[in-house]
């Protein structure tokens, strides 16, 4: 029971301290897998030091292959062959192989030797590591008899088990790793642990504890270690002074004589002198520092009497020009400290090297390696002794690699032998040359008299030697005319070691069949082996018979191409002979490596992303690239093509692929609401269900399970015709319901339809849908027509096609196109068609009075009811005068009660971004009105993510997109999170014919240069009251003084109390006053709204005369993450040039604030189509000025300029009254005295009403 190669790895290249170490971060779970490719075998692993908080990177490669493991870590302390990272990593690969953690095969365990992972005896763990019967079996077992236990100390329990009448042999051995190697002659390989295994594990639980294997350790050492400290040790009489306790099987001393104390601790060792022995002279003194010149050399000893019967030795000492030594050499002694800061670095590397081929490095790791390790130290060998074959292999397994490297790296050292019986003086010493060629071995066969005769000989270049021309006995090592050479590898030696001195080994004639099949062959893949003319039956070339076996190894789809010559398999990296048995002769067959090679490069040029595996003899495509593009009917068919046959298919799990394509028909029929469709799928004689086809398509799986076990692939034309059908459509077996909403997928399917694929039979109607080229042109009302853009009658005729066809969309143009007047116009064409119209529209609190005035201005026809604020009316019968009632989102919500109780034929939800959370109360207050057609408008019905169309769809189409859930899953997920293109594309199908989006690029055409709007804002309640109290302070504070001292002495006070309104108007926090206000600005809260929902990617230029108010919106932008430019008039002028430049290049900056007076002139900001004037006055040109510095030369956009006006105070009354003053508008009025000398005492009153 060998540890596993990684384990054995670390034990042979890892110093003590460098394993305890390493086992300490693995212990903590420190070593954290990151990366795996079963295929490759590679693994890397994130370490974290056990002394720093720092990370390393360890890559280990071919994990897999003994021979080839290579390990690289990026820490700086990875200067010997291994360091503690490393061992951490290989320590928990082991533990995750030994838990099939990353086992993708079955696995087939030996119950010769299995590791069972626990500290102490675990029943979860036993459950875990059998089977359940198994574990049942062995408490049954345990309730009638008992295991024979023959034998339980240094932790090692070795017991028998009677089982149906046959005894079974059964050792258990907690290991260094503190985990338990098991062994046992009886047979199961599906489990870690057979029966008998469990019933010892069991019977020593119930009887002993889980901490049994403690207390059959030999602590010897550490109860030293306690006695110690009182100047005692267990060779001395202990009765009446100690007792040893345990507790978790662990000794603890007790001190039974109160006399004694604890020792004074002994001061530590001196660090040993560096000691050297003479060649003839016992000792000699440590090398001094003039004796710089010095230099080592190697000495192959052949004086052992052991396997492998040579030892390596350094010397020391001078050497002449000829490379001769001059005096005698000193024998460094490596098991003992040697200071090695005088030697050269090549030097320093010769003694660290040759130290590690020292006998107690050799027995190290003899011991670790070992059955049961721990006992080879122990044991007494004798010279006479033969070594058993298992421990010469792990010997010459440890030695070869190590000398490997001693051959190839040593370049200036002087290399000698000592031969066998000589003493080690100077003048025996032999010169020697180390050959960098590896000793390979090659057979020759011939026929005999009595049966057969196999030589063994090696052949480093034209020259043969054979095995009787080796000088030394040592079968690792090949000495010849002083040329010394190593063998390649392990099983070399093994070979060769059957042969006798003279290479020669003798079959017998009845022998000779078996000789030939199990060893001759499989030596002849490997070396050269030349057969007698006579045993020769045939030599030709041959014609390969080419198959193509698959195999899964994880992730990986395996192409393995094996080679048929007369009936026996070959693959591409074997020879280029093929030596078959013949009888009791062979046949040598000349591979035909052009025809491999051709077939080989055919099957590459398959796929541009196979990966060569295994030299190069095999090909590995990953599983998901087999699926793309039909890739693996193209492969079945080229293999056809070739007529090369295909094996494994049945064997594959993952991959067992349906050969045959999708035979597909679907039929399509219409019904009052809904689409049927009756789907047939066929692979083969398989029938998939329409199940089937959805979780394969929730799953993001191209294929299904088909009932015969075989997975049915999907084409990719397949699923980009078909998959929306099967997404949007609700049902199991072999028919789908669609929705009425879906036309838009029938239509696709129709647009792209193979007749034979697909049958629509639709009802008059639906087909008189599909059918529409173009909506048909309706007349807007006559006093509308000479309004309305182009772009707006379309609109209009959308939203009548709409209504015609019962549906519900969103109205999406950009900012500023005239949704409203669009919606409008439909309303009052609805009134007048219909003779009546009762509609509500929901719209946010600001925008209240601007549906107001768009339908004063527009169909002023129309009788509207605003619903909203105390006083608002809640009789039916009042409401039931109106054609349309305005009301807010959150009157809405608290009105639900009575607006149910209305029967409307058109709703409308402006800003229908308000009910995108479909669990908030809006949102399902709206879902409750009874309507029978449905509207939303918004300039970004999308703001954050794709799931905000969910709950405005839902609206508008109940049942449209289905679920909450399956939406999520569905689209919202994939689009958001992992950006999936065809879920949007899908989605885009679904929604496009109930959306109408234009930018204003699109229509800039049918724009004029320059818009401009006002944009009402109504007071919150605590604004207005701050509003309401000022406001009649000043009335009466004028209105007195104008009657005192009449109205041309009374500008001042005028003047004053119409600037205080203003800044309320804004916000009662930038009042100059003693007494603080708080914010409460709805303009604040508007200019927020409008940025966030509305500007979308254009770029927005706020004016404001003041300053106060320009901070309150930084402070504000600044916490909603939106990047801007400021200046005002302190501004200096680099810095404004500077904030200009950013604004008109950089596209993440939207928003430049600007004072009024400011930027009043010389700005050219031409990158902004949006002005907002935040606190609009009596002189339009001063406005104008601040708008036309985006509406200049160089612009080619459309501008749209807001003026925000706060309902019902000072600002709406200016604008008021410049209506009635048209002439105070066409710039009469320069400045802010002007206007007050220009107001009346009547003017003066209504302004302060």
């Amino acid at each position: 029971m060998a540890l596993p190669h990684l384990l054995k790895y670390i034990y042979t290249h890892g110093t003590d301290e460098v394993i305890r170490r390493g086992k300490k971060i693995h212990a903590i779970g420190y070593a954290e897998m990151v990366e795996h490719d079963e295929l490759f075998g590679s693994a890397t692993f994130r370490v974290k030091d056990d002394n720093y908080s720092t990370f390393y990177k360890v890559h280990i490669q071919q994990y897999k292959d003994a021979k080839n493991l290579s390990l690289r870590c990026s820490c700086p302390y990875n200067l010997g062959e291994i360091c503690r990272h490393e061992v951490a990593s290989l320590l928990r690969l082991q533990e995750m192989i030994d838990k099939g953690m990353l086992q993708s095969e079955e696995v087939q365990y030996d119950q010769r030797h299995t590791v069972a992972k626990m500290k102490s005896i675990d029943i979860k763990t036993l459950r875990i590591l059998c089977a359940a019967d198994v574990y049942a079996q062995a408490e049954a077992y345990l309730r009638t008899r008992k295991p024979i236990i023959e034998s339980a100390a240094d932790e090692t329990v070795k017991a028998k088990v009677r089982i149906d009448g046959e005894d079974y042999a059964v050792i258990l051995r907690r290991n260094e790793e503190r985990t338990f190697d098991t062994s046992s002659n009886y047979v199961d390989t599906d489990h870690p642990l057979c029966l008998p295994k469990v019933i010892v594990f069991l019977h020593l639980l119930q009887k002993h504890g889980a901490h049994y294997f403690d207390t059959i350790r030999n602590w010897d050492k550490e109860k030293n270690k306690l006695l110690e400290a009182y100047g005692y040790s267990l060779t001395d009489d202990l009765k009446g002074k100690f007792e040893f306790s345990y507790k978790e099987g662990k000794p603890y001393l007790r001190v039974l004589d109160p006399s004694i104390k604890r020792v004074a601790a002994q001061p530590a060792a001196p660090k040993p002198k560096e000691e050297k022995v003479l060649v003839e002279v016992e000792t000699a003194e440590a090398p001094k520092k003039e004796n710089m010149g010095n230099r080592l050399a190697l000495v192959f000893n052949f004086n052992k009497k052991e396997y492998p019967f040579f030892s390596v030795d350094v010397v020391e000492g001078e050497w002449d020009d000829s490379g001769n030594p001059v005096g005698n050499l000193q024998k460094l002694e490596l098991t003992k400290y040697v200071n090695t800061d005088a030697y050269e670095e090549e030097d320093k590397a010769l003694v660290a090297m040759v130290r590690k081929l020292q006998d107690a490095e050799v027995n190290k790791y003899v011991s670790r390696n070992s059955p049961f390790a721990g006992f080879w130290e122990n044991i007494v060998h004798h010279e006479d002794d033969d070594l058993p074959g298992e421990t010469k292999t792990l010997i010459a397994e440890y030695l070869l690699p190590r000398l490997k490297k001693l051959f190839t790296e040593l370049e200036n050292a002087a290399v000698y032998c000592l031969p066998k019986g000589k003493a080690f003086k100077t003048a025996h010493l032999e010169k020697v040359e180390l050959m960098p060629e590896m000793a390979v071995p090659h057979f020759s066969v011939q026929k005999r008299e009595k049966g057969y005769e196999i030589e063994c000989f090696i052949k480093p270049g034209a020259v043969a030697y054979g095995l009787d021309d080796n000088e030394i006995a040592s079968p690792l090592l090949f000495l010849y005319n002083h040329q010394l050479y190593l063998w390649q590898q392990a099983e070399a030696v093994s070979i060769v070691e059957r042969f006798s001195a003279k290479g020669l080994l003798a079959i017998s004639e009845k022998a000779w069949p078996d000789t030939l099949r199990k060893e001759v062959l499989p030596w002849a893949k490997e070396y050269k082996v030349d057969f007698d003319r006579s045993l020769v039956d045939e030599v030709k070339d041959g014609e390969p018979e080419i198959k193509l076996y698959l195999q899964e190894r994880g992730d990986y789809l395996i192409f393995q191409p094996i080679f048929s010559y007369k009936g026996f398999d070959t693959k591409a990296k074997d020879g280029d002979e093929l030596i078959l048995p013949h009888g009791d002769k062979v046949i040598i067959i000349q591979r035909n490596g052009e025809a491999e090679h051709r077939f080989l490069d055919k099957l590459r040029a398959l796929h541009s992303n196979f990966v060569a595996m295994d030299d190069g003899a095999a090909l590995a495509l990953k599983g998901d690239e087999v699926l793309k593009n039909n890739w693996f009917f193209l492969f079945v068919d080229a293999a056809r093509e070739m007529k090369v046959p295909v094996f494994g298919f049945e064997s594959l799990k993952n991959f067992r692929f349906n050969t045959s394509k999708p035979s597909t028909h679907i039929y399509i029929s219409s019904n009052t609401d809904w689409f049927d469709a009756k789907v047939d799928i066929l692979f083969g004689d398989q029938k998939v269900s329409v199940a089937e086809v959805k979780k394969a398509l929730a799953a993001k799986q191209q294929f299904v399970q088909l009932n015969d076990g075989t997975l049915g692939i999907l084409p990719e034309e397949w699923l980009k015709k078909y998959s929306l059908l099967f997404r949007v459509g609700e049902g199991k077996t072999d028919k789908l319901k669609l929705s009425r909403y879906h036309l838009s997928v029938i239509d696709d399917l129709y647009e792209s339809r193979d007749e034979e694929e697909l049958t629509i039979q639709l009802e008059e109607k639906y087909e008189k849908l599909r059918e529409f080229q173009q909506i048909k042109e309706v007349d807007p009302p006559e006093n509308l027509q000479p309004i309305l853009r182009p772009y707006q009658k379309a609109g209009f005729q959308w939203l009548n096609y709409l209504h015609e066809v019962n549906w519900g969309g969103i109205l999406a143009d950009d900012m500023g196109l005239g949704k409203t007047v669009q919606a409008l116009s439909f309303l009052q064409y609805y009134r007048d068609t219909y003779d009546g119209l009762k509609g509500l529209v929901v719209c946010p609190t600001t925008l209240i009075y601007n549906w107001e005035a768009e339908i004063k201005k527009f169909t002023s026809s129309i009788e509207y009811y605003i619903h909203h604020g105390n006083t608002r009316s809640r009789n039916l019968d009042e409401l039931n005068k109106h054609n349309i009632i305005i009301t807010t989102y959150g009157t809405l919500r608290s009105d639900i009660k009575l607006f149910t109780q209305i029967k409307f034929d058109i709703v409308v939800l402006d800003e229908s971004q308000a009910i995108k959370n479909p669990q908030s109360k809006v949102t399902k207050a709206a879902a409750l009105l009874n309507a029978k057609h449905r509207l939303c408008m918004s300039g970004t019905p999308l703001q954050n993510n794709t799931f905000d169309i969910y709950a405005q769809m839902n609206f508008l189409n109940p049942g449209m997109l289905g679920s909450m859930e399956y939406f999520r899953q569905e689209f919202a997920i994939p689009i958001d999170k992992f950006g999936e293109q065809e879920q949007k594309e899908h989605l885009r199908k679904v929604l496009y014919p109930f959306i109408l989006r234009r930018t204003k690029e699109q229509v800039a055409k049918d724009l004029p240069e320059k818009t401009e709007m006002v944009l009402f804002c109504e007071m919150g309640s605590e604004q207005r009251k701050i509003y309401d109290a000022y406001r009649n302070e000043f009335r009466n504070k004028i209105l007195g003084t104008i009657e005192e001292q009449g109205i041309q002495r009374s500008q001042l006070t005028i003047l004053q109390g119409l600037m205080k309104l203003r800044q309320i108007c804004d916000s009662p926090a930038i009042l100059n006053e003693q007494e603080k206000f708080e914010n409460h600005s709805i303009k604040l809260d508007e200019l927020s709204r409008e940025i966030e929902e509305n500007i979308g990617n254009h770029k927005a230029l706020i004016f404001s005369q003041f300053l106060g108010m320009l901070g309150l919106i930084r402070e504000k932008l600044e916490r909603d993450g939106v990047k801007y430019e400021y200046f005002d008039g302190s501004t200096s002028a680099p810095d404004r040039e500077k904030a200009i430049q950013s604004f008109q290049n950089d596209d993440e900056v939207r928003v430049f604030l600007i004072s009024l007076k400011a930027g009043g002139v010389g700005l050219n900001l031409t990158a902004a189509d949006y002005v907002y004037i935040v606190d609009p006055w009596w002189n339009p040109a001063v406005e104008q000025q601040a708008i036309d510095r985006t509406h200049r030369i160089g612009q080619t956009k459309n501008i749209f300029a807001y003026r925000m006006i706060c309902k019902d105070t000072i600002e709406d009354k200016i604008m008021q009254l410049q209506e009635k003053k048209r002439l105070l508008a066409k710039e009469l009025i320069a400045d802010d005295a002007s206007f007050v000398k220009a107001l009346s005492k009547e003017d003066v009153e209504y302004l302060f009403s």
